[in-house]
């Protein structure tokens, strides 16, 4: 394990500073709108082009990569990432914004396809879980620390955008040194509408897209609900940071809880018990908006409950569908997530716009509250059915960045190999057995 954690390092360092640098970058975009008098509305517009430019990389992405491999792909998005962020401090005006935007989610998303394909390339199916909890921990420390240097310098000068430039840019230095064998992205894998995912488990279609619609307005439109709040840099900073890796802790409960009942009703579970939070959060904004230490507690256990519902979603579809279809019913789930993504921080920012620092909080519990409902019915519907043995699964907490991040799951088993050869193999075993 120390050996292949040692040659895929180089890896590690890359998506640590490009996210490092890019979350950054997302706060500092919200804070400086604020200051240039920017709408909520409009920022919530400026999020979803974000992710508008984040799906369309998740379409053209492993093209690039195999027309210029996977170190000159890095290099091009590292460029033109590091580019952009320069560029938001030239053009101090909403048009260019989006459209610097919307080339940013292109080239971070894009950039973390060619990691996680390679990270997929270089680790052995024995240690694949391992790697897999490695890199989420790793997503999660970067986005908690970055939030930290918001307090070298005041949003309105040029330094934190040339910091978070400087971040983006280096990560291509140890991608460029690396000694690594670029990995091979032609694998056959079955195809899986997003029809047949929503007919082998609903409900998991229902919680990635409530998941997106929520996380996209919490990662984009949250420095703008603090800063209204009256929060100082120092205290908006603690407070997304203090959120993250609150949510982080309360991941493993909610796992062990899905992995001991039908996550169907624990999918259910989150949804009311985060409309709770959400309104306790609503009540705090609007009448306790001093009670910074209690708002951030709530965000926190907020947090880690919406989080969950993206993993739990997926294990569920996995124990529903045959594992040769693992990677393509799970990229039709994150397609469903980038949609709500592209979607909710449009609604959240319209809400912010009318009707105040409470309106966050309030739209996640219009969200939650809506979407309980339709699960409760889909439960109705539908009978608890026991799950089959051999798709059995367990929880694992993931991030959601691009679809080739999905084969180091450890459901996978062997997903990088083509489906048919595995289905081959098998049937020669059987032959041998009989």
């Amino acid at each position: 394990m120390r050996s292949i954690l040692v040659s895929i390092m180089a890896l590690f360092l890359a998506i640590f500073l490009l996210l490092l640098g890019n979350s950054l970058l997302s706060t500092l975009l919200v804070l400086r709108g604020v200051a240039e008098g920017f709408s909520g509305k409009f920022l919530g517009i400026l999020t979803s082009v974000y992710f508008l430019g984040a799906f369309v990389a998740t379409l053209l992405a492993s093209k690039m990569i195999k027309r210029m491999g996977h170190i000159r792909c890095f290099t091009f998005c590292t460029a033109l990432l590091g580019c952009c962020t320069l560029v938001y401090t030239l053009f101090i005006s909403p048009y260019a914004w989006l459209i610097i935007r919307f080339v940013t989610g292109f080239g971070v998303f894009a950039m973390y396809t060619v990691v996680e394909s390679w990270l997929n390339g270089q680790t052995q199916d024995t240690y694949r879980s391992r790697v897999f909890s490695i890199y989420t921990l790793i997503n999660l420390v970067a986005v908690a620390a970055s939030q930290q240097l918001l307090l070298i310098d005041s949003v309105t000068s040029s330094t934190l955008f040339i910091i978070a430039s400087l971040l983006v840019t280096a990560a291509v230095m140890p991608i460029s040194w690396t000694r690594l064998q670029q990995p091979h992205m032609a694998v056959d894998m079955p195809s899986m509408s997003v029809i047949k995912v929503f007919d082998a488990a609903p409900v998991a279609v229902t919680g990635c897209l409530v998941s997106g619609l929520i996380m996209g307005p919490f990662w984009g439109l949250t420095p703008l609900f603090v800063s209204e709040l009256g929060y100082s840099d120092k205290e908006l900073a603690a407070f997304i940071s203090l959120s993250i890796l609150g949510g982080a802790m309360i991941q493993y409960p909610v796992g062990r809880w899905s992995d001991r009942m039908d996550r169907r009703r624990v999918i259910l579970g989150t949804f009311i018990l985060g409309s709770l939070l959400a309104f306790s959060m609503v009540l705090c904004a609007k009448y306790y908006s001093i009670e910074h230490g209690l708002i951030t507690t709530l965000s926190a256990l907020f947090c880690g409950l919406v989080l969950a519902i993206y993993p739990i979603s997926v294990v569920h579809l996995v124990e529903r569908i045959h594992k040769d279809h693992l990677v393509a019913g799970s990229s039709s789930l994150l397609m469903i997530y980038g949609l709500g993504s592209f979607i909710g921080p449009t609604i959240a920012g319209y809400f912010l716009e009318y009707m105040g620092a409470s309106a966050l909080p309030a739209y996640y519990l219009i969200v939650l509250g809506a979407f309980s409902l339709v699960l409760i019915m889909q439960l109705i519907r539908s009978r608890i059915v026991e799950k089959p043995e051999d798709h059995e699964s367990h929880y694992v907490a993931m991030v959601r960045t691009s679809q080739n991040v999905l084969p180091m799951h450890p459901e996978s088993e062997e997903i990088l190999d083509a489906p048919q050869e595995r289905r081959s193999e098998q049937h020669d075993r059987q032959e041998v057995n009989h």
